[in-house]
């Protein structure tokens, strides 16, 4: 697979950017209502990425698992961690979440750990 992980997030960006030029308060809400629930809390900000990235892998959603793999870099989750959420995601979701895990999750992991 050749996917190209700091790609992915820039398209990410530059459609969130071009639906605020058309509906920037909706943008302002939901970036205000994602950043309310990836706040530190009870449940630490590593480990609430770990959480949708499980959730993400589960999807095959290429887009959320680039973001969220980034922030688990980013909050210096172990590879381990990495791993282990992509086979509770597995676990759950079978077969296809699997082949999202060994494929998207581990190539965008070894990018994103060699930037």
């Amino acid at each position: 697979m050749n996917l190209d992980g700091e790609n992915i997030l820039n398209r990410y960006r530059r459609g969130i950017e071009n639906i605020h030029d058309f509906m920037p308060s909706a943008v302002h809400e939901y970036n205000q209502f994602t950043g309310k629930a990836f706040e530190e809390g009870d449940i630490p900000k590593p480990q609430k990425h770990l959480m949708a990235l499980a959730i993400a892998v589960n999807d095959g959603d290429e887009s959320s698992i680039a973001y969220h793999m980034d922030q688990c870099v980013e909050h210096a989750c172990t590879d381990q961690q990495i791993h282990e959420t992509m086979m509770v995601a597995a676990a759950y979701g079978g077969g296809s979440a699997m082949s999202h895990g060994v494929t998207m999750g581990i190539e965008l992991l070894k990018q994103f750990r060699n930037r």
